[in-house]
């Protein structure tokens, strides 16, 4: 499974195209900043001007000199003057020219407002009289102030901002992000196209540089959850008291029929040329892991109610966060995907301090097609889970298949506690089985009875 990154903090400086700047000297840092000093990716070059404007000039001044007239000449003179500045004002309009986003956070939870500050800053002596920026925002996340249209043609919302920025001139328009859709949010590249001020000349160039914004999902408290204060995960019998800890070994053994190939000891194995096993150490830490069922109707690939998805995964990370505040270790596994991944997650219980933050945002991403259900998810990784761990599986739907999974594990030895956001609670006894039926949570959803043919 690969992991996200998190993505560096925004600064008020240009980063390492600016740098690079800074290393050149003389004229060839200049004709760097010609080009847009690396900030930008020319695409085309708009023009009004073509032939007929120097065919013109030429005509009038041999006019103007066969006739003696002085008004052709002065005509032409200045035309020659308004097509020579107008290109050098149109090749130099990139230059010096910087625009930035800057947010005052780059995580939210959802419900929680971003500022966004953009900010236009031209360090020349030339003015620009039109600035046009299309910049490419999150459709899902709406603004304060402007409207975030959606091209048909690359279904990506873009925003459009108009700019005048005089000579060395700085700037900036403020807005508001509301965070009303969990997910990853990418912000860019914007399209700028500026010219010179007498319309004739205009360039377009792409501004790469991105952004993004992750905003987590909704956090119960242990109150909504209806979670009781004493063993909120169920008692735990003596027997389970003890497992081990694989990540201390304290001796070695022979190797049996049931051990995995994890648990061999190769180096001790190629010593005394027979399998050796590791002994770990017996640990009474409890361990969490969340089985998150991300399927909203029986059979996944009939679709699914982001509604009723996003309450599920709303459990899954209050859970979490609940585990991390008890300084339980807890991990995540999903029959959901990320972005450009057909694996379903995995995250093995842990306690470290960016745990949490790697569960929110593997749920964040988590996209809302099932890789495959449930039950078959947890029945392959039964046998790698750690054997003292408590399975908490959140799952907006109890069908059949899966409680009779759940009452298998719960037979081998199992502690399971299910969380499930039906309207009914299930009707199958489930013994050993501790069961939270939250319909409270979505009691103001509607949604459609599936039609099973």
């Amino acid at each position: 499974m690969s992991s996200w990154r998190e993505p560096a903090r925004h600064r008020s400086e240009v980063d390492s195209s600016v740098h690079e700047v800074e290393q050149r000297t003389g004229y060839g840092r200049f004709l760097y900043e010609l080009r847009g000093g690396g900030r930008y990716i020319d695409l085309e070059k708009d023009t009004q001007f073509n032939d007929a404007w120097i065919v013109l000039g030429v005509l009038l001044t041999l006019v103007g000199l066969a006739i003696d007239s002085p008004l052709l000449t002065a005509a032409a003179v200045s035309l020659f003057v308004v097509m020579a500045t107008s290109g050098l004002w149109n090749r130099l309009s990139l230059f010096g020219l910087h625009y930035r986003r800057h947010f005052s956070e780059t995580r939210a939870f959802l419900g929680e407002t971003i500022d966004l500050t953009l900010e236009v800053c031209n360090q020349k002596f030339l003015p620009l009289t039109w600035l046009d920026i299309v910049d490419i925002f999150s459709p899902t996340l709406p603004l304060d102030r402007g409207e975030v249209v959606i091209n048909r043609a690359s279904n990506l919302g873009e925003f459009r901002t108009y700019w005048m920025p005089g000579a060395y001139q700085r700037l900036t328009r403020q807005f508001t992000i509301h965070c009303t859709q969990r997910g990853y949010h990418a912000y860019g590249p914007a399209t700028i196209s500026t010219g010179d001020g007498f319309g004739l000349f205009g360039r377009k160039a792409l501004a790469s540089k991105q952004d993004r914004i992750i905003v987590y999902p909704r956090l119960y408290s242990v109150a909504e959850l209806r979670l009781p204060a004493k063993n909120p995960f169920g008692e735990r019998g003596s027997e389970l008291q003890l497992f081990e800890d694989p990540l201390r070994t304290v001796g070695i053994r022979e190797w049996q029929s049931g051990d995995s190939l994890r648990r061999v000891h190769w180096k001790a194995t190629a010593r005394h040329q027979h399998m050796l096993s590791r002994v770990y150490e017996p640990s009474e830490e409890p361990q969490v892991l969340i089985l998150l069922n991300v399927a909203t109707l029986r059979r996944h690939w009939h679709g699914s109610i982001p509604e009723l998805q996003e309450r599920a995964i709303s459990v899954a990370s209050s859970l979490a966060a609940y585990c991390t505040e008890l300084r339980l270790p807890v991990g995540l596994i999903a029959n959901g995907f990320l972005p450009g991944s057909d694996q379903p997650i995995r995250l093995l219980p842990g306690r470290s301090p960016g745990q949490l933050v790697r569960i929110l945002e593997l749920l964040a991403a988590i996209t809302p097609f099932a890789t495959q259900p449930i039950e078959q998810l947890i029945w392959r990784e039964a046998p790698r889970l750690p054997w003292g761990a408590t399975l908490l599986v959140v799952t907006a739907i109890a069908h059949d298949d899966l409680l009779a999974t759940l009452l298998d594990l719960s037979q081998a030895g199992r502690q399971v506690v299910l969380f499930t956001l039906t309207e009914q609670p299930p009707t199958r006894q489930l013994p050993g089985v501790l069961v939270y039926h939250l319909p409270h949570l979505v009691d103001d959803l509607v949604a459609p009875q599936e039609v099973i043919t």
